[in-house]
């Protein structure tokens, strides 16, 4: 056990920039009591491990081995697994299985992120919107993540964060998590892909090169989504840019494109009901068909599995039924014959 506790000071200490000198310091204690922790040659006293733990920003538990991290793998694992238990419609033992795993690796800033994430997911497949209890508990885990020792998971919890911190309206706090966050550094992905093709592993560098280009995709169209949306766009300016939003996802051959949302969001403001009734009709088709897969050779080494396909599709599609009953800007469609042509198709669906 001296061994294990030495190591892992050591291992900190260094992982945080911290000298032997100033952790001595720290916590009241020579430089040499640090080394002998260190090489083995002695522990510290108990009174010392909480001082230790604050001073190596960590706790007692991980200083003392008991909070071993759960692998990349096992992370995907639980995350799956959680998301199979809410896609089956078992909303509680999702969210059981969430408490859980919290208990089971606390301070793990991968699976903070990722079950956050998690949680704000649950109500598109399942049913209902997520509470308040259930946004605040993605919040705080968010939060834990953003102040946690990875890096990488760190800067996106505070972006994820700051995502809720808008919709909450707490803007002066999601101002100063994107503040913090690392200044954008050049793009490494296509130095990356050069790499791996260097090293004749062509398969991973096609790999990443289709992950940059959907990654950028993705991007544009939220931002084509945004801008066609009141208030940066008149009606139909809004029209225009939906026609480059949809001739986009043509191009690529994108199996999800909600351009027919925006297209009834659009006429609705030019006051053109039966124009937008046919487009909110044709997204229900859309949603009662079988669901597409990304089959484009733009993406060809992005294939995902069937189940991961269909959990997109369902997420997808309970949104688009919960925005025809709840979504204010529809609201002038209701009662005509599109509106419950579509709500006709998506119930058959159901039965």
């Amino acid at each position: 056990m001296e061994w294990k506790i030495g190591e892992t000071i050591a291992a900190l200490r260094r992982e945080r920039g911290i000298t032997q000198e100033a952790l001595a310091g720290a916590v009241g204690v020579s430089a040499a009591a640090v080394s002998k922790w260190e090489t083995g040659v002695s522990c510290p006293d108990v009174a010392l491990l909480s001082p230790l733990a604050r001073a190596l920003r960590t706790d007692v538990n991980a200083l003392l081995g008991f909070t071993a991290k759960p692998t990349d793998a096992e992370c995907a694992a639980y995350v799956n697994e959680v998301a199979a238990l809410a896609l089956g419609g078992d909303l509680e033992a999702a969210r059981a299985r969430i408490a859980a795993l919290l208990r089971e690796y606390p301070g793990c800033p991968a699976l903070q992120y990722q079950l956050a994430a998690l949680l704000m997911s649950l109500p598109m497949w399942g049913s209902g919107d997520a509470s308040g209890k259930e946004r605040e508990e993605a919040k705080k885990l968010l939060e834990e993540a953003a102040q946690g020792n990875d890096p990488g998971y760190a800067a996106a919890a505070a972006h994820m964060l700051a995502g809720l911190c808008v919709g909450d309206d707490e803007l002066a706090r999601a101002e100063a998590l994107l503040d913090g966050l690392p200044q954008p550094a050049p793009d490494a992905s296509m130095l990356r892909a050069l790499i791996a093709e260097k090293r004749g592993d062509v398969e991973t560098a096609k790999r990443m090169l289709q992950t940059s280009l959907l990654q950028a995709f993705n991007q544009m169209q939220t931002c084509l989504a945004r801008l066609a949306s009141a208030p940066f766009a008149e009606p139909q300016e809004a029209l225009a840019i939906v026609r480059v939003h949809e001739a986009c996802a043509a191009a690529v051959g994108y199996p999800f494109s909600m351009s027919d949302l925006l297209y009834t969001e659009a006429y609705i403001r030019l006051g053109d009901l039966p124009r937008a009734g046919k487009h909110l009709l044709r997204l229900a088709e859309f949603f009662s068909a079988p669901p597409k897969e990304l089959s484009s050779p733009l993406f060809s080494a992005l294939s995902k599995g069937a189940s991961d396909m269909s959990r997109s599709f369902q997420a997808m599609r309970r949104i688009f039924v919960e925005s025809l009953a709840e979504e204010e800007t529809l609201a002038p469609l209701r009662g005509t014959p599109e509106y419950e042509a579509a709500l006709a198709l998506l119930r058959a669906d159901e039965s």
